[in-house]
This record gives structure tokens, C-alpha cells and sequence, in this order.
């Protein structure tokens, strides 16, 4: 019985989805250059962009390395999502899927690519990698996110398995996934809200002092003053995790997920200690390899939440802050053990020189060059299908070739240092040093040449004496006699550096053209304009984008549109700059210029040999200045800021409530999880303004809650919204109304909102809230501030929810003790002083007294 219900339970394929997009430009402009599947540059610059998965990693598109792994984990369904270069994706798939030759069919209802068999009778069944695993290339050339991808996912319906994996584009690893895998499937029967397992990797914190022995040779970087920066870490990457470890590392559920490294704080919500156990493990050690197994309901929050466009920082963050009990969806992290390796090269290019290096010193075995065995048919291709590399000592890789015009040629006077990969029919001259670099297929490097910590991706040449330090030199590249590229450079497909010429540090040069849509910051230097002919513009309707690119590279290589100062007089190429963010959008000069400077020094912090340990120290810095202006605030007076501008009743919540507005709880650490940019409070009124009065108040409760829990937004909050609400119901309904027929509605309102604002009325503090909701509204422009500002019906309505005990004297009291400081010429003031408020709260305060006197009296008696 109990080998059935197993069998039964895998009765569903196991699926995997494969997000082949980085959606972002690390990699450009390598990503858009033409490419035509080969990576051979003989057809004159045509062909189609270059998607980053078939970058080669050590002469092996990351794509096949990928497949490979996720069919060695029991994979039999691959869905391969694409937002460009899918072209290239169905040639690659189509060459590499099978020996059986292969046509792509598409369905007419949706962007969706499978293929079949050729010659099979049942054109319904699925071929892809071998007979055991289908691929099926999505095209969502909308999605500008992964959140849009994932949506657009789950409208298809398509996943079925329960668990699937879900992969980055850029991850390499040999973990062993049926481990993870049988430890989520038993977490999710014992707990259904256990959506998801996070693969995480210990790589060491940052300034980590080393004790140990300095080692030159060390791939890892060590500063003078033993500051360890974590190689495989990219420059925008400083996780900071909340760790429940009671059941170990491998049962270890999530509870906080920050990615800020200029931030020095980190706020845990509190609810944590109290439902979970004590044993929590603070931790910025682990690196998120970006590989996921996930439940279906995954897929359904992201619906859900149409907000969500980034996994991690938006998704995850969100997810693990929730605080109540059958809310939260949990997150858990599996810590990858002894042995087990993992990186993303394709994350910057500085990790996919530490990722490729790692990988030739045997740390991601069986991944090796050694074993990626021989599949293809075609001589000499990019792809190293043919080559069948055997390792000699100190990790130096060579085609152990047997044809002589494929056997590659090193001179005998030559050093080569490992780690070092030497790809198919290479001619390497006399006197040259090669180290920690791997060569394509097809290269020639002359005499006299250094190359160290490069990567030459096939079909380049390096004549006599040039000196590459740190370099990616594309399909076609060519580096002319006595140049020097120094570290971080870039040197596109099919790009010439011109005889002795110094290529400064961190240049990037291509024949790929500026997009005709940019305006300012194109990417690229506006210096080679003046070689640059104008052409009119015709009518693209109808045209592919990837025709356009590869008609203005051709025009590039034909008319030579080149930076002859960066590149020389003989050279070929234009230099690319990198553009400011998307969401940037200023007219000011200076501005603009701050925009770019950071976009370039990002840029930088991407490329090989970059220094990380600026990263840290400026880090640091900034955490450091952090902490010095929480403590200026912390002595800072109260009373900064009296004005107020009341041009619109919503401006006033960042004066009413400054730590709201800052994203700052009461001890001034940040609030995890809220959104910058997003009104809260707004939102919640919205919702409370929506709400139906004929369903139970108890439902308007939990939509508060969740939209709370989502944004990680306060009780508070919510109390300042339902006000905002009701009032706005009842100015809905009597326009202009007196204060006599104000409170009499609202009197009314509340024998139906009461019970709301007594559930989530915590203490002082939201009830304060609910006050400062009024005085926003009051001092506004709208209907709110001719209702509430008119006397007495600021006072009317403060007594009438004292009457109906949502708000208590205790938090009117100190409400009105921090009024009383307010000048008499602010529009707080000139409200706090109303005669008819200033009559209740004497009434109130004598109440107050009669009622403290009389319990004197009977505890005298």
C-alpha cells in the first residue's frame, strides 16, 4: 500500500521553470550585439540579439550547463521563459535538443514554442533535451520583471506539479535537489502554508577578518587590513537574513529578508519571538543562489498581488514579515552543504569570472570541463560540443583533440598558470603568459602576449606583444600588435583595439547601435557623433527589432562609425556608457550628471578586477553616517517643522506623522517590507470606501489586516484609514451638513464601524491616530475641511467617539499635550484652540478629577 500511494504521488511529471532573463544590463552591451546562433561573425554583423543564457560559461552556453543540471535532478518538464533573443533560444534548441532532427511548431492561440519529432506519427508528443525531458520555450516579450513573468505564468495554467523548481537564468551548482526536494514535499503535508524553499549558499560575511596565513594566490579577496569580501557576492548584494533555527539550517524558516547594504539597522518584528522559538540565528553570511522550490500558490500570490514585480525584494520580504497566524505564507531556507557549490555568473562579470575560475578548480564537480563530454557534430563551434578536455596540473585545461586541424598548437617557450581552459584549434605563439583566463575555439594569440584573468570567447585574435589584464573579448575580437586593455574592459563582437593603444580601465567598446527611442544618456559616447551620418527615418511598422540592430551593426562595420581616439586610427568600435535608471526622470543638470556618475561607478563595480573592498568601506561609511544622524534625530527637538502646507488634506500626514512618512517605526529603524512611494493610509481608506455594509465588518477586518501584514504597516494606520472613511461615507451622503446632522450620522456610521475601531484601537497610540485623521482632514481643501473645520464640529465628533469609547481620555490628553506647544498662528494652533474644543477638554479634565477624587474616598473609607 505504501509503495502505491508513492507512486501516486509522482504520478505528476516534475516541473521546473527557467527564467532565461536577467532584466537588467549588466551585460550590455554584450547582450546587443547581433548573434546569429554560431557565434561566428562571417555574416557581415547580421543576425539576431544575443540572449544572456547562451553566453558561453568555459566555452559552454550557460543554457545547456542549466538544462543538464535540472534534467540530473529529475526534471521531466522545462518551461523556458523569454522576454528577448528567442530566435537565437529556438535555434539553440532546435541544434542541440536531439539527434533527431527537429521543427518548432507554435500554438495559434499563444507565443508558446514546442518541439516535435519529424517523422513521429503523434505530433502531440513533446521532444526537447532527450527522451526524458520536455522543454517549452514561453515568450513574454511584455514582461519588463520577473513579477509580470510569473503572472503571466499562471494565467497559462500550465504548472502542475506540486512541488516546482523555480530557476534563475544565472545559476550554476551542484546541489543535490532531491534532498531539498523530499524535505519541502514533507514540510508542505505537515504545514500548508510552507509555499516555498530558498536555496541558500554560506559564502562568508563581509569584514571578515582572516587570522590565517596570507596566501597570494588566495582567488579570494584579502585587503591589506584582512578585509574579506565574498567574491561570489555582486556589488549590490548585502543579505541580511532572520533565521529560525530550531530544526537546523536545513528546516530554517525565514523571518526577515533584507537586501540593503547602505542600510545600518534592520527592525524584527517582535511577534517572532513570541510565536517562534528563541533559537534565532541573525546571519549576513549566505548568498541567495537564486534557485527555488515552490508550491503552485506561489504563482497565485503573485496574481494576487499585482503589485509585486521582484521576487525577492518585494515577494520574499513581504511574505516572511507577515505576523498573523493564517496569514503569512512561510518561506523557508535550506543551507547547502559541505561540498556542495553554487554561484551566479551571470550576475555581473566580475562573479562570472569568480564562478568560471571556481569551476575549473573542481569545486563544482562533476561540473567540470573534463566531464562535459562530446554531443555535437560540427567542428570548432562556440559551444565546445567537440571537445574532449583533459586536466593537467594546476587546473590547466586543454583539447585532448586527435585531428590535426583541430589540435590546438602552444609554444614550447610559453607559461601557461592554471586555473587556464584552452579551447579547439588555438595557436598560442612563444615567450606568452596565460593565467586564471580561458580561450574559445579558433583563437591565435602571437608572441610575446600576456593574458591573465581573460576570457576569449572564440575566433580572436591577439597579435605580437598586446597585454590583457581582466578582459571579456567577444566572438571576432581583435587586439592589434603592442595594445594594452587594462582590467574591467569590454571588447565586443567583431571590435578592433588599433596597434599600440592603451585601453583604459573599465571601457566598453561594441559595433551594437543606440536605440533610436533614447534620447539623453543612449549608452553610448556622444564623442564618435561626428563621424556619424544621418539618415531618415522610415516606418518600422511590421519590422523585427533584431533586423534593425543587425542593419545599424552592419552600417557600423561598413561605414565605420568609431571612437578612433579610444580605439585608434586602426581600430573599430564605439565606446558604450551605461544609462541611468529607468525610473530616473529629472530635467535638472546636475541631476542628470549625479544619475550618470552612479550608473558609470554601478557599471564598474560589475566588471572584472574590480576592487570589492571600496564596496565595503563605502558601505560602511554610509552606515556609519547612518547611525550619526539617528542619534541628531534623537536629540533633535520635537518642534521642528510648525508649518503646515494644507493645499491638499493628504500632504498633511507627513507633518502629522513624520515617522510614517520615513518609513521609520518609534526607535527610528526602518520598517521591513513597506513600499517606498506607497501611501498606506490612503490605501486603506480606499479599501474601507469599498467595503460593502451588507457584508460582516469582521471581513473589512482581515482585508485591513492583509493589506497591513503585505505593506507592514501599523494599526495605526489603519485607524487613521477607517475614519478617513466613515466621514467621507457621510459627506457622501448629506453635502455641507450642519454639526448637528454631522455627528448625528456619524453616530449612526459607528453602530456599524464601532466594532472595527475597537478591534484594531490598540492602546494611546491608534486612537491618537484616529484624532490626527481628523485634523488632516479638517485642515485640508476638500469637503472634510468645510465639514470638520466649521465650529463646533471638531468638537462635537471628538466627543461623540469619546461617547462611544473608540477614543478614551488618555489619548485625548496627550493628544492635547502636544497641541499645546503648537503657535497660535499654525493651522494645528488655530484648530487645537477652538473655543468649543478648549470647553471639552476642561470638561474632560474636571471628569477626570471628580472621578480620581471619588476613588480616593473609597479608599479612604
Amino acid at each position: 500500500m505504501g509503495k502505491q500511494q508513492t507512486d501516486d504521488k509522482h504520478e505528476q511529471p516534475l516541473q521546473a521553470v527557467l527564467i532565461a532573463a536577467t532584466f537588467d544590463n549588466a551585460w550590455h552591451p554584450i547582450t546587443l550585439e547581433a548573434y546569429d546562433g554560431s557565434g561566428s561573425v562571417d555574416n557581415g554583423g547580421k543576425g539576431k540579439e544575443r540572449p544572456l543564457v547562451l553566453c558561453p560559461l568555459n566555452n559552454v552556453p550557460l543554457l545547456k550547463h542549466s538544462i543538464d543540471f535540472l534534467q540530473g535532478a529529475g526534471v521531466r518538464e522545462l518551461f523556458l521563459i523569454s522576454t528577448h533573443g528567442t530566435e537565437a533560444l529556438e535555434q539553440f534548441l532546435n541544434a542541440h535538443a536531439s539527434s533527431t532532427t527537429h521543427s518548432p511548431t507554435t500554438d495559434n492561440n499563444s507565443n508558446k514554442h514546442t518541439f516535435h519529432r519529424s517523422n513521429s506519427t503523434n505530433t502531440s508528443h513533446k521532444i526537447s533535451w532527450s527522451s526524458k525531458l520536455t522543454i517549452s520555450l514561453l515568450k513574454f516579450t511584455d514582461c519588463t520583471n520577473i513579477g509580470d513573468a510569473l503572472r503571466e505564468l499562471d494565467r497559462r495554467n500550465v504548472i502542475k506539479s506540486d512541488p516546482f523548481i523555480l530557476m534563475q537564468s544565472d545559476v550554476i551548482t551542484n546541489v543535490d535537489l532531491r534532498t531539498v526536494l523530499e524535505l519541502h514535499e514533507a514540510r508542505k503535508k505537515k504545514d500548508n502554508s510552507a509555499i516555498m524553499t530558498v536555496l541558500l549558499s554560506d559564502v562568508g560575511g563581509w569584514g571578515y577578518n582572516d587570522d590565517t596565513d596570507e596566501n597570494p594566490n588566495s582567488p579570494y579577496d584579502i585587503d591589506n587590513n584582512g578585509v574579506f569580501c565574498p567574491p561570489l557576492r555582486g556589488s549590490t548584494d548585502d543579505l541580511f537574513l532572520a533565521l529560525d533555527t530550531t530544526r537546523g539550517m536545513d528546516e530554517a524558516r525565514i523571518l526577515l529578508w533584507e537586501n540593503h547594504p547602505s542600510k545600518s539597522k534592520a527592525a524584527i518584528p517582535t511577534s517572532f519571538f513570541v510565536e517562534n522559538s528563541s533559537n534565532i540565528t541573525l546571519t549576513r553570511n549566505l548568498l541567495d543562489i537564486g534557485l527555488d522550490i515552490c508550491s503552485p500558490d506561489v504563482l497565485a500570490r503573485f496574481s494576487d498581488e499585482f503589485d509585486y514585480r521582484e521576487l525577492r525584494s518585494q515577494f520574499v520580504a513581504n511574505c516572511v514579515s507577515e505576523e498573523e497566524i493564517g496569514l503569512q505564507s512561510r518561506i523557508f531556507g535550506y543551507t547547502l552543504r559541505r561540498g556542495e557549490y553554487a554561484g551566479r555568473p551571470l550576475g555581473d562579470m566580475r562573479r562570472y569570472h569568480t564562478v568560471c575560475m571556481d569551476v575549473l578548480r573542481r569545486w563544482c564537480y562533476p561540473l567540470v570541463p573534463d566531464n562535459y563530454h562530446n554531443r555535437g557534430k560540427e567542428k570548432g563551434k562556440v559551444e565546445g560540443a567537440v571537445a574532449n578536455y583533459v586536466c593537467e596540473r594546476h587546473y590547466v585545461y586543454h583539447d585532448d583533440c586527435k585531428t590535426d586541424n583541430l589540435r590546438s598548437h602552444v609554444g614550447r617557450s610559453t607559461q601557461l598558470l592554471g586555473p587556464l581552459l584552452v579551447g579547439p584549434n588555438n595557436y598560442i605563439g612563444e615567450h606568452c603568459c596565460l593565467q586564471r583566463s580561458t580561450l574559445g575555439p579558433n583563437c591565435k594569440v602571437m608572441d610575446h602576449c600576456s593574458i591573465v584573468d581573460c576570457h576569449l570567447w572564440g575566433d580572436v585574435v591577439i597579435e605580437e606583444g598586446a597585454k590583457l589584464n581582466g578582459v571579456i573579448v567577444c566572438e571576432g575580437g581583435i587586439v592589434k600588435k603592442g595594445a594594452v586593455v587594462e582590467r574591467g574592459c569590454v571588447i565586443g563582437k567583431g571590435c578592433i583595439v588599433g596597434e599600440s593603444v592603451t585601453l583604459m580601465e573599465f571601457t566598453r567598446i561594441t559595433l551594437a547601435q543606440e536605440e533610436e527611442e533614447e534620447d539623453d544618456f543612449s549608452g553610448f559616447d556622444d564623442s564618435s557623433s561626428e563621424e556619424e551620418s544621418s539618415e531618415e527615418e522610415s516606418d518600422s511598422d511590421g519590422k523585427d527589432v533584431t533586423e534593425e540592430r543587425a542593419k545599424s551593426t552592419e552600417l557600423a562595420t561598413a561605414k565605420g562609425i568609431t571612437n578612433h581616439d579610444v580605439v585608434g586610427p586602426d581600430g573599430l568600435g564605439r565606446v558604450w556608457t551605461p544609462s541611468p535608471p529607468d525610473e530616473y526622470d529629472s530635467d535638472e543638470e546636475d541631476d542628470a550628471e549625479a544619475a550618470q556618475a552612479a550608473a558609470i561607478e554601478l557599471m564598474k563595480s560589475q566588471s572584472i578586477g574590480f576592487d570589492m573592498t571600496l564596496i565595503y568601506k563605502k558601505w560602511k561609511q554610509l552606515q556609519m553616517e547612518d547611525e550619526d544622524n539617528f542619534s541628531e534625530e534623537g536629540r533633535g527637538s520635537d518642534d521642528e517643522d510648525d508649518g503646515m502646507d494644507v493645499d491638499d488634506e493628504w500632504n498633511n500626514d507627513d507633518i502629522l506623522d513624520r515617522k510614517a512618512a520615513t518609513h521609520l517605526d518609534e526607535e527610528g529603524m526602518e520598517i521591513t517590507g513597506r513600499q517606498k512611494g506607497v501611501d498606506v493610509v490612503r490605501e486603506l481608506r480606499d479599501i474601507c470606501l469599498e467595503h460593502e455594509t451588507s457584508s460582516p465588518v469582521e471581513n473589512l477586518r482581515i482585508e485591513l489586516n492583509s493589506f497591513k501584514f503585505s505593506q507592514n504597516a501599523t494599526y495605526a494606520d489603519c485607524c487613521k484609514g477607517a475614519i478617513m472613511a466613515v466621514i467621507d461615507k457621510i459627506l457622501e451622503e448629506a453635502d455641507n451638513p450642519s454639526p448637528g446632522k454631522l455627528v448625528a450620522s456619524l453616530k449612526k456610521k459607528l453602530e456599524y464601524w464601532g466594532p472595527l475601531f475597537h478591534s484594531i484601537c490598540m492602546g494611546a497610540e491608534e486612537e491618537k491616530a484616529i484624532i490626527h485623521a481628523l485634523e488632516i482632514m479638517a485642515l485640508g481643501t476638500g469637503k472634510g475641511a468645510a465639514a470638520l473645520g466649521t465650529e463646533p464640529a471638531f468638537r462635537f465628533v471628538l466627543q461623540t467617539l469619546h461617547d462611544q469609547e473608540i477614543v478614551n481620555e488618555e489619548a485625548i490628553f496627550e493628544w492635547a499635550g502636544e497641541r499645546k506647544d503648537e503657535g497660535i498662528d499654525t493651522p494645528l494652533g488655530k484648530l487645537f484652540r477652538q473655543k468649543p474644543t478648549q470647553d471639552f477638554l476642561e470638561w474632560l479634565e474636571q471628569e477626570s478629577d471628580d472621578d480620581s477624587g471619588s476613588e480616593d474616598d473609597d479608599d479612604s473609607d
